[in-house]
C-alpha cells in the first residue's frame, strides 16, 4: 500500500490498462462534490493543477507499488481546465522509465481531443 490522499476520495480509478512495458492508461473519475471544489472555485469548480500532479504521482505509485516524491518538474503544462461537471471522466496516460531510484515520467491528462495537462518530470522513490 502506498501513501495516497486523493485516491478514492477526490478521484477514483474506473479502469487501468498496461499498454506496454512502462506505459499505462487509466480512466479517472472525479468526485464533483469533493470539498476541494468549494475553494477552487465554488461558482465554477476546476481541478487544481497541484491535484493533477498529485494524481499522476499517486497512480504511478499504485502501479509500481512504491512511494514517490516529485524531484524535478521538467515541463508541466496546464493547457485546459478540467471542469468536473463537464468532464467527470478523463484519461491519463503515463510512460515511465526507472534508472536507479529515479523514475522519468511523461504523462498527459486528456479527454477525446482535449489535452488538459502535459507532464514531464522525475520522481524518486522515498
Amino acid at each position: 500500500m502506498t501513501d495516497t490522499f486523493l485516491l478514492n476520495d477526490f478521484y477514483t480509478i474506473e479502469n487501468q490498462t498496461l499498454l506496454s512495458e512502462g506505459k499505462i492508461s487509466v480512466t479517472v473519475l472525479f468526485n464533483a462534490n469533493h470539498p476541494i471544489f468549494k475553494g477552487h472555485f465554488e461558482q465554477m469548480p476546476v481541478v487544481p493543477g497541484v491535484c493533477q500532479t498529485q494524481l499522476i504521482k499517486e497512480i504511478l505509485q499504485e502501479e509500481i507499488k512504491r512511494n514517490l516524491v516529485l524531484s524535478k518538474g521538467i515541463n508541466i503544462k496546464f493547457m485546459a481546465m478540467i471542469v468536473p461537471q463537464k468532464h467527470p471522466k478523463v484519461l491519463l496516460e503515463i510512460a515511465y522509465k526507472k534508472e536507479s531510484d529515479i523514475y522519468s515520467v511523461d504523462a498527459k491528462l486528456f479527454f477525446d481531443d482535449i489535452i488538459f495537462t502535459k507532464f514531464k518530470g522525475e520522481f524518486i522513490s522515498g
